[in-house]
């Protein structure tokens, strides 16, 4: 074993202790985020694409912290929390704060009387259903997530197309369901839907949702003032998780 002078162990435990000084409060691990559905909290990783609640003690603490507390870096419960990958260290003693609030149109752009769908429009759907559902599989929710956002924000601010652009490109996916209903679940459709729309210049919200009693997750994508692929009364039980 190295030996190790007075000044040296000094030194040393300075630095620690100088390490342990910096830490003031926790973070939320990248890739979770999470909303209040009645008095629980509900977590999505989507690193690990899934959705889980907290063990009670776990809760009311996490819950204290998120109203305001300032919790010391020594917490049992959180220190748990951290041990187990859901909070990291952090210099900051501000607390996380839950997915915000999006309002929820009563219109859908499915109300608009769509025309019947061109053949070049149901390959182009069928083709992004296919291409998100392998995409899911291969890289996991996580990285299409991070493909779908990072094109969306190389759009420019100022594009904006018209209800008839977006009606066009939902009439070839409806066209596309008569084809491919296994590959027709909430999320990849959603994803694939925002992926056309981005393609075409417009800039979809795509909204993970959740709800209680029992547990159900649900993915949907709004554009502007309008629901793109799904209705009002479809929707409105969902209090979203994340916003994309």
């Amino acid at each position: 074993m190295p030996k190790t002078d007075g000044f040296g162990a000094r030194s040393y435990e300075i630095a620690r202790r100088s390490r342990v000084s910096t830490i003031m409060g926790f973070a939320l691990r990248q890739g979770i985020s999470f909303c209040r559905v009645g008095d629980r909290i509900i977590f999505l990783d989507i690193l690990a694409d899934r959705y889980f609640c907290l063990a009670p003690g776990a809760e009311r603490h996490f819950s204290a912290w998120v109203e305001g507390g300032d919790p010391a870096p020594q917490d049992a419960q959180l220190q748990g929390l951290l041990a187990h990958g859901l909070l990291t260290p952090s210099t900051s003693s501000q607390a996380p704060t839950a997915c915000g609030a999006i309002r929820i149109p009563q219109t859908s752009i499915l109300d608009l009387g769509l025309a019947a769908p061109g053949g070049a429009a149901t390959i182009r759907a069928l083709y992004g259903l296919t291409y998100v559902r392998l995409r899911l599989k291969t890289t996991g929710l996580g990285r299409t997530l991070a493909w779908l956002s990072r094109r969306k924000a190389g759009l420019p601010t100022s594009s904006m197309p018209s209800d008839a652009h977006v009606a066009q490109i939902m009439a070839g996916f409806i066209g596309a369901s008569r084809f491919a209903t296994q590959l027709d679940n909430c999320l990849a459709h959603s994803l694939a839907v925002a992926s056309t729309m981005i393609a075409k210049g417009l800039q979809p919200d795509i909204v993970l949702g959740v709800q209680l009693g029992p547990f159900s997750a649900h993915c949907w994508v709004q554009h502007d003032d309008r629901l793109v692929n799904d209705r009002f009364d479809m929707v409105r039980t969902f209090t979203p998780i994340l916003i994309l």
